[in-house]
């Protein structure tokens, strides 16, 4: 069995924002639990390599999967089917699969229009993707996997939403060094790692309700934070690799400062010298936890402000004052943040 992964180039239209910005984490992860599972794994970044379609077509071509798993953001919406069609054309067997924000919030819809689709999964991909693995290894029905979508005698099926994964620590470290490819979160043409470079996950999921937002939806409102002794040795790993800079993507980082400032203190204790980046709403925003972060190499935190406008944050439901905003960039000025 063989599941290859495929990050697709953002459409011809779409600004290239962040074609290069930030290694596939969710590919990453789900590779890991495949392949501690013995199924065999590979992955492209064609946004990152910059592979024309037919580069990305013989890549496809030259791995021969069992199954090829795309994921799908909404700049990719275009893309990835049209890559989808030119795999089925040239071996319909490859059982094409869609994941990520897009395909889980528009499964229906995607089966729908585009018969090359055979399968979507919703949500959370590690042991979803596992389990389609094993079910099509073992020829059993898709009904009995959860948190996917597909086509069945003419008629579109839903499969129960899967579990979220409680215990986020319980996942390997991602293997970087499967996409072959090197980031610098360069977004809109502004560079902001200039060193060896990579992501990582402390927590997952954000309780807020912001309406326009899609990470509330895709984790459910639910935050799951890592264990600050996993973020350290997953850390050490990457700094004995080379990595010298790090972006957290959580999508709620500094929502508990006492979490924040424990995790700064043991970087301190165990002498490591790093860069890092990270988010943080507005109103979760101590000097204290600003202060330890700065001292130990936080660079830089993008704030989500929004709107200076009361009356547009009340309506998409932020849930914060520009009052807010703009007292959590002097305290972040004021610790020493650059």
């Amino acid at each position: 069995m063989k599941f290859s992964f495929l990050n697709p180039s953002p459409s011809p239209d779409t600004p290239d924002m962040v074609v290069t910005a930030w290694p596939p984490l969710g590919m990453l992860y789900c590779a890991e639990v495949l392949m501690n599972e013995g199924i065999e794994v590979s992955i492209l970044d064609q946004a990152a390599k910059r592979f024309s379609l037919k580069q990305t077509l013989d890549w496809v071509k030259k791995e021969n999967p069992d199954i090829l798993g795309l994921s799908v953001l909404s700049s990719a919406a275009k893309e990835a089917p049209r890559i989808a069609e030119q795999v089925k054309a040239e071996n319909p067997n490859i059982l094409v699969v869609f994941g990520n924000y897009h395909a889980t919030f528009n499964a229906e819809r995607i089966l729908d229009k585009y018969p090359s689709v055979d399968v979507i999964v919703r949500g959370e991909g590690e042991y979803t993707s596992l389990e389609l693995a094993k079910c099509l290894e073992k020829g059993r029905d898709l009904e009995e996997v959860k948190g996917i979508a597909f086509r069945k005698n003419g008629k579109i099926v839903l499969t129960p939403d899967r579990p979220l994964i409680k215990d986020i620590d319980s996942l390997p470290f991602p293997d970087r060094d499967l996409v072959g490819a090197s980031y610098s979160s360069t977004i809109y043409d502004v560079k902001v790692a200039s060193k060896k470079f990579s992501t990582l996950v402390s927590s997952r999921g954000c309780p807020f309700q912001c309406s326009f937002c899609g990470c509330r939806k895709f984790a459910r409102g639910v935050w799951r934070p890592r264990s600050v002794e996993s973020i350290i040795k997953e850390l050490e790993l990457l700094q004995s690799q080379g990595y010298e800079q790090f972006l957290f993507v959580d999508d709620n980082f500094t929502l508990n400062p006492k979490r924040v400032i424990e995790f700064c203190r043991r970087i301190r204790k165990q002498g490591m010298d790093v860069e890092w980046f990270c988010d943080s709403r507005v109103d979760n925003c101590r000097y204290d936890m600003f202060r330890e972060m700065a001292k130990t190499g936080c660079k830089v935190v993008y704030f989500g402000i929004e709107s200076a406008n009361q009356r547009i944050l009340d309506y998409y439901r932020k849930g914060i004052t520009p009052e807010q905003s703009e007292g959590a960039v002097r305290k972040a000025r004021k610790a020493g943040i650059d």
